[in-house]
């Protein structure tokens, strides 16, 4: 038998089975995988804060013969000094614009991203909003995510997911 489940109507009970608030079990197999990979998502995000993906650079011997080069350079003579850059309220303005420019192009391209790849919780957002039919049927989960939870560490992790 199906019965339309708001949020506040299901729940997990004895060790994660999915149930109304009545006991019996529930189960819709779109919500259950969609539960399982939000699962996934925030244990990914919550142990990959503090780990270093990139390492550290080595030094490179170029760079430090580059160094030496540069080191010796600046012991010549100056003859004519370099020209300097006026500091001035336009200059400081256009830098200022071209940074707000560079960061709105990088966060439009990580929202994108982000929004992308969650289509595939779609589901959650759905049973958060709306709720879902589920049918008469024993799953366990280990808990209920909102989507909240989901898109908060997706948003943390996105550019080790894509």
């Amino acid at each position: 038998m199906k019965q339309f489940l708001k949020k506040e109507q299901i729940q997990l009970l004895n060790g994660g089975y999915l149930s109304n608030t009545v006991g019996s079990p529930v189960c819709n197999s779109e919500f259950v995988a969609a539960q399982k990979n939000a699962e996934w998502c925030c244990t990914f995000a919550e142990l990959a804060k503090g780990k270093d993906f990139k390492g550290k650079k080595a030094d490179s011997l170029s760079n430090l013969q580059a160094e030496v080069v540069k080191a010796l350079q600046a012991k010549k003579r100056t003859f004519v000094d370099k020209p300097t850059m006026t500091e001035g309220s336009l200059t400081t303005q256009l830098a200022a614009e071209a940074l707000a420019f560079m960061d709105f192009a990088e966060n439009t391209t990580k929202a994108d991203k982000i929004n992308e790849f969650m289509q595939q919780f779609n589901v959650l957002a759905e049973f958060q909003e709306f709720g879902l039919f589920f049918e008469d049927d024993i799953v366990k989960l280990n808990r209920i995510y909102s989507i909240e939870e989901v898109t908060a560490s997706v948003q943390e992790v996105i550019d080790l997911l894509k």
